[in-house]
């Protein structure tokens, strides 16, 4: 019973540390008609504009480059992106022809959205507007750690309290009667701060229209 109220406290706990607040999704923008250009494409490539609603921006043409980590005697997968080429929107990228990963910026946050486009042997436009991430407060940062710290807390005192009921342990059954509802009371403030303070994410948008020409 005690291992299974503290299973149900830290996956309520785990739920609330994800908390995000979901602005509405942004338009899909539509095409644009991009300047004439009157360089060649080159054989073998697929030329594609990419322009995004929000301004100029620095985009990256990424590459997903798998490897192994190892930590100890353990070894872990990882993923990477290594950049293969870069430009300023509103520009053009002349791409072998196939699938490639674009990554665009979020606003508010270092991070990066991909998006995947298709360089065809007739010339194609991208148009997209950014998503956005910014990460809860103060009040997140501290919810987060009464969640971590009274989630344990609590695991500890579950555990503790039928030992000492159990064999009759006064100080065990003591120590885990307080440990318990501290990190009940820790928990709950935790997740009531995150709560309060969510992080914010809005998804960026964007589409692939072909030219025609």
């Amino acid at each position: 019973m005690a291992l299974r109220a503290a299973l149900v406290v830290h996956v309520f706990a785990l739920a609330a540390a994800g908390c995000v607040h979901m602005l509405p999704l942004v338009q899909t923008p539509g095409p644009v008609d991009p300047p004439p250009s009157a360089d060649p494409v080159p054989s073998g490539q697929g030329r594609v504009y990419v322009d995004v609603v929000d301004g100029p921006t620095q985009i990256q043409v990424v590459k997903s480059v798998e490897g192994t980590d190892q930590v100890n005697d353990m070894q872990f997968e990882t993923e990477t992106l290594e950049v293969q080429s870069a430009c300023t929107t509103p520009c053009v990228l002349d791409l072998p022809l196939g699938r490639h990963l674009l990554a665009f910026p979020e606003r508010g946050s270092g991070g990066v959205d991909l998006a995947s486009v298709i360089a065809s042997p007739t010339p194609t436009v991208y148009r997209r507007a950014l998503g956005f991430r910014q990460r809860g407060g103060a009040g997140f940062v501290l919810g987060l750690l009464g969640v971590i710290f009274g989630g344990s807390s609590f695991a500890t005192g579950a555990a503790l309290l039928p030992v000492g009921l159990a064999d009759g342990s006064h100080d065990t059954r003591l120590a885990g009667a307080i440990t318990l509802g501290a990190g009940a009371v820790l928990t709950a403030a935790g997740i009531w701060a995150i709560l309060h303070n969510p992080a914010t994410e809005q998804a960026g948008a964007g589409a692939q229209y072909g030219l025609g020409r």
